[in-house]
Formats: structure tokens, C-alpha cells, sequence
């Protein structure tokens, strides 16, 4: 079985968060969880400690299997600046009934046998990952990404040792393994001496473990769901958006990736798609938001809700032949329609508005016609390629009207080349159960190949041409 990764990330503030993925192949899950810490002080040769609740079970993770951690400490103003030097800090999970798992995060930068005094850092804020090169016991800035300590055998208020990394039995591994039932992080930090004194400003943690079958997806404000692998990885669980603007939660999908949400979307704000990859919408009929094709390719395979909307900009590509809410086309946009054979083409159903009024002749929407070899550029015929129940304000929409202007076509994969020339973009000539179509016409008949006939017949491109032709 191919072992495929989907990437989540949540940027939350102190509190739960719901994450779930479901999928026919083992996958990975990541859930980034941030705390912000009001009154975060830390008392000279003191403790300081912060707790969080991190339902993992409930958000569609199985096991734990990497952990990293963000760290932003500050000095407290008017007195003297906090020493990096003087600071422990340790993050658990679980209590102590359960096996509680612990990772040490600083113990002491620097300090050693031959330097008493260590780091004289008075701020930090930095990750911790254990794939690092280099450990936060040399820091020699405030911010990058580091090993954690990871040194639970040497005491910091002991004497002073050498720095041996034969010592590091605790680094952020250690957190690693099944849920605990208590769902509790505690990051303690401590100030070791007297005479210094700094504050926990914010901490989190990116948690990544094996993703269990179902779930909802609730990322959070300015939350993503993102292909980590190559090739194909589904989703078999609902994502879920709950923000706007900065907060939508991001559907990513890189170059070579797609990223299938066979359990659609869900919520009634924003989405947006990032990456120059494709993203596979299923049913979606809980989603009344807008979802932004920003960059890459969305493919509408299932029916989204009437009250949704989606915004293709001028990077974005949209295609499929599911069924949408209103639709807005930017111009430098773009719709990617495919003929696969004599009976099957993309047509998109629109059941809100069809906004094309952001169009014009000098701001052309793109029309990318696709074909797999076997048919020729010709004219004669028509194809329906979207049907809407009503469409934006636009002079001169009217029925049967001509609106090949507003459009940059071009072709591929068709047998016989890419010409486009008499390839025109007309309005359907009537209205059919409320839906009025828009309609690719070429200029000459549209002959299979060779290969095509012997598949299909001439017997079935008549039929198939009189019944696609009542269409418009």
C-alpha cells in the first residue's frame, strides 16, 4: 500500500482543537497549536507554568510520531534583563499516572564547567526540532531553529558539567508514542538563579502523528490542509473553515501533487487555494462561504452548496463537472474543459449567479479545451460546458448572443493540432429548467481519429451529436 502524507496545520490560541483525517491509505496528520500567555513572568529563581489542552484523539490522530516546539521568551521591563543562561524549561505530555512523557527544551545554554554564567541572551524566540544541526546549548542568536536540550539526567541547580552529547536522552523524540488520555502539555519554565528575571511571552507545538479514518478537519484561524507527498492523497474527512480574510484556512497543493477532499468542505466563510498544484472538491452542501481559487487548479467533482461562491483570480484554474454556488471569472482566470470521448466532456453547473462582469475585451477570462488525441478541432457542433440560473450583469448577454471576446482559447491534445481559429463561445439560444448554458462551437465537423471510430462507431458520434445539439 502507498503511504501517502497530508499536512495540517492550525494556528490557535489557548484552547481545543478539532482535527481529523480520513483516508483509505496510512497518512500523516500535523496540527500546529499556539498558546498565548498573558501574564507570563518568571520569578527570580523561580517557576513559571503554562498548561494547554490538546484533544489529539477527537482530532483524527492515532499516535504521535514528531514534535516540534515554538518558544518566544522576553526580559521584563525596568528590571534587570533575563539571562539565557539562568533558564530550564521542559514541555510534558500527560500527568504522572499515565506515564507522563517528557522533553527538556533549555538547561542552562551554555553554561558548563569552564563558563559559570552561560548565554547572556536576554530575549529568545526560536523552534526547536530535532532535525536541527545545531543544539540551543550553543545558541549564539535569539532566533533560528535548534535542537532542544534534551539533557533530563543533568541537573540545573547540580554543579556544573561539561556539555557531552552523550547526555541527551530527553530531546523532543521523547514525546513521541500513543495518546495519553489527559490531553494536557505543561511547559514549566524555570529562572535558576538570583538576579535576572524574563517572561514566557506565547509557546506551541507542531504535532505530527498517523491519522486515524474520520474526523472533521478544524484547523482554526489561518489554518492549512497541504499535500506533503507526491502524486495522488485523499481526505476522506470534512474541512471545515470557520475564518475570513487572513484567517481562511488554506487549501495547499504543490507542483506534481493533488490533494483529494473526497469529504468535501464545510463552513460559512473563506477558503483559499495556494499552490500550483490541483485540489478535488467532493460534496460540499455544508459550505455557504467563498472559496478563492488563488493559484494552482480546483476541480469540482461533487455539488457544492447553492449559497457558496467561488472567486477564480487571475492565477487560479478552475474545472470539473460539479456543481457550484455563484461563480466569479477575474480576468487572467481560467476554466479547463476536457473531451474525453464522444459521450464525455467537463460541463460545471452553476446554481447561484455566473459573474462574468469583470470581463471584457481587454480583460479576457482564459478557456483551456483539452482533448486525449482522439477528436479534431472542427465546427458543426456544439458542446455545453456550463449551465447557470441566472449570470452577473454584462452588456449584450443575451440568448444565443456571441461572447467569444471575452475569451482567450486555446487547445490541447486534440488530433490535427491546437488551432483554435472559428472556435467561438456562445450563450445557449434558450433557457432549460431555469439553467441557461454557455457553449463552445467549433467551425467543421469534429472527426475521431481512426482509433476513435473503430472504438465508438459512426452510428454513435450521430446520435451523440443530435442529442448534445438540443442542449443549447
Amino acid at each position: 500500500m502507498k503511504v501517502t502524507n497530508i499536512q495540517i496545520k492550525a494556528a490557535l490560541l489557548a484552547g481545543l482543537a478539532l482535527l481529523g483525517v480520513a483516508s483509505a491509505n496510512a497518512q500523516e496528520v500535523t496540527l500546529l497549536h499556539s498558546v498565548a500567555v498573558n501574564q507570563g513572568d518568571i520569578p527570580d529563581r523561580g517557576q513559571y507554568l503554562s498548561m494547554s489542552l490538546l484533544d489529539l484523539a477527537n482530532s483524527g490522530m492515532a499516535s504521535i510520531t514528531d514534535v516540534n516546539v515554538n518558544l518566544s521568551l522576553s526580559s521584563l521591563p525596568q528590571q534587570n534583563p533575563m539571562w539565557l543562561g539562568q533558564i530550564y524549561s521542559t514541555l510534558t505530555y500527560g500527568v504522572a499516572s499515565e506515564e507522563e512523557r517528557t522533553a527538556v527544551l533549555l538547561n542552562r545554554p551554555g553554561v558548563s564547567n569552564s563558563n559559570a554564567f552561560g548565554s547572556s541572551l536576554s530575549s529568545l524566540n526560536v523552534t526547536l526540532d530535532d532535525s536541527a544541526t545545531t543544539s540551543i546549548f550553543n545558541v549564539a542568536s535569539g532566533t533560528g531553529t535548534y535542537q532542544a536540550d534534551g539533557r533530563l539526567g543533568v541537573d540545573p541547580y547540580g554543579s556544573r558539567v561539561a556539555y557531552n552529547p552523550s547526555n541527551v536522552n530527553a530531546g523532543l523524540s521523547a514525546l513521541n508514542g500513543s495518546l495519553l488520555q489527559s490531553q494536557k502539555l505543561s511547559l514549566l519554565v524555570a529562572d535558576t538563579q538570583q538576579g535576572a528575571t524574563g517572561k514566557l511571552d506565547r509557546w506551541g507545538v507542531q504535532i505530527k502523528g498517523t491519522a486515524t479514518s474520520s474526523g472533521t478537519i478544524n484547523t482554526g484561524a489561518g489554518g492549512s490542509v497541504a499535500a506533503t507527498g507526491t502524486g495522488a492523497q485523499s481526505v476522506g474527512a470534512t474541512v471545515h473553515s470557520a475564518s475570513t480574510g487572513a484567517g481562511a484556512v488554506g487549501l495547499l497543493a504543490s507542483a506534481n501533487q493533488t490533494l483529494n477532499l473526497n469529504g468535501g468542505v464545510s463552513g460559512g466563510v473563506d477558503f483559499n487555494k495556494t499552490g500550483s498544484g490541483t485540489v478535488k472538491v467532493g460534496d460540499s452542501a455544508g459550505f455557504t462561504g467563498t472559496l478563492n481559487v488563488n493559484e494552482g487548479k480546483v476541480l469540482v467533482g461533487g455539488a457544492l452548496a447553492s449559497a457558496s461562491t467561488t472567486l477564480v483570480g487571475s492565477g487560479g484554474l478552475l474545472g470539473g463537472s460539479g456543481t457550484v454556488g455563484s461563480v466569479v471569472w477575474n480576468s487572467g482566470a481560467t476554466y479547463e474543459w476536457q473531451l474525453r470521448s464522444v459521450t464525455d466532456w467537463d460541463m460545471l453547473r452553476v446554481a447561484g449567479t455566473m459573474d462574468l462582469s469583470l470581463l471584457n475585451s481587454g480583460d479576457k477570462f482564459n478557456l483551456s479545451l483539452l482533448s486525449d488525441g482522439s477528436f479534431d478541432l472542427g465546427g458543426g457542433y456544439e458542446w455545453t460546458f456550463l449551465q447557470a440560473s441566472n449570470f452577473g450583469s454584462l452588456s449584450g448577454l443575451t440568448l444565443g448572443a456571441d461572447i467569444t471576446n471575452l475569451f482567450n482559447i486555446s487547445a490541447g491534445g486534440f488530433n490535427g493540432g491546437a488551432d483554435t481559429t472559428g472556435i467561438k463561445v456562445l450563450v445557449g439560444s434558450s433557457t432549460v429548467d431555469g439553467f441557461t448554458s454557455l457553449n463552445i462551437q467549433a467551425s467543421s465537423v469534429p472527426e475521431p481519429s481512426s482509433q476513435s471510430l473503430l472504438a465508438f462507431g459512426m452510428a454513435a458520434l450521430v446520435a451523440v451529436r443530435s442529442m448534445r445539439r438540443k442542449q443549447s
